[in-house]
């Protein structure tokens, strides 16, 4: 049997200390084999289209220092880009930017550079981006809203993902097991941009603990989840 660790939506300068320190904690007595990352990294809200004059204004270097010092803490063994990590790339790609391409080109470099010091095998935020392990799927999630448990499992079937930050499941019916779990997120609930909407309220911290067969692809996981500010992380799991 081997033993995993999916964890998601650090945010960068918006994580939750809490959160962070709670992984840290179930990484070190869980010993996980695979240690996946499900992506947001960063936040770099200063690249968002449509961000104000405000938000352009922001360094975003207390935001990126977090994101590659966590990488260099945790030491993911897997690691998805999400859709706020891909602003880079687009920048990066962006021939009209001048000297923004320029700076955003340079970390990217730093990134692929950090990721390959810790010999980290990673995907790009695409569609098509899964790491899979048994019957088992991790992706940083392309659904949201109320149904993006479901979504998720009618597209990618037993899956694990980001993206909506929130605790969340569905079983799609049948012979085959096909769960899709929200595995909640590291970064914090209750952000300026969503402080007026009612649904981010479903936010949550949390990540998955598992196991898996290797000869069989068979797979058990175990949500990890703070409530009230008390953490309940599965520390040993036994198979009977």
């Amino acid at each position: 049997m081997k033993r995993f660790i999916f964890a998601t939506d650090l945010h960068g300068d918006q994580q939750d200390k809490a959160a962070v320190k709670a992984l840290f904690k179930a990484t070190e007595s869980f010993k996980p084999h695979l240690r996946i990352f499900g992506g947001d990294l960063f936040d770099l809200r200063p690249l968002r289209r449509g961000c104000s004059q405000e938000e352009r204004s922001e360094s975003m270097m207390t935001d990126w220092r977090k994101g590659l010092e966590f990488i260099s803490l945790w030491k993911p063994t897997h690691l998805l880009l999400g859709n706020h990590d891909q602003r880079l790339y687009d920048l990066a790609e962006n021939d009209s930017k001048g000297i923004e391409q320029d700076y955003a080109f340079k970390g990217v470099q730093e990134l692929e550079d950090r990721l390959d010091k810790h010999k980290t095998e990673w995907l790009p935020y695409h569609k098509r981006s899964v790491f899979q392990f048994g019957h088992m799927k991790c992706l940083h999630g392309y659904y949201h809203g109320m149904s993006a448990a479901r979504s998720h499992a009618l597209t990618y079937g037993a899956c694990l993902f980001g993206h909506t930050h929130t605790i969340d499941e569905y079983a799609i019916p049948g012979l085959e097991r096909r769960v899709a779990r929200g595995a909640g997120c590291l970064c914090k609930t209750d952000m300026h941009y969503n402080s007026r909407t009612p649904s981010s309220m479903r936010h949550a911290n949390g990540f998955i603990l598992g196991t898996y067969n290797e000869k069989t692809g068979d797979y058990w996981t175990f949500q990890a989840e703070e409530i009230n500010k008390t953490w309940v992380i599965p520390e040993k799991l036994k198979t009977l």
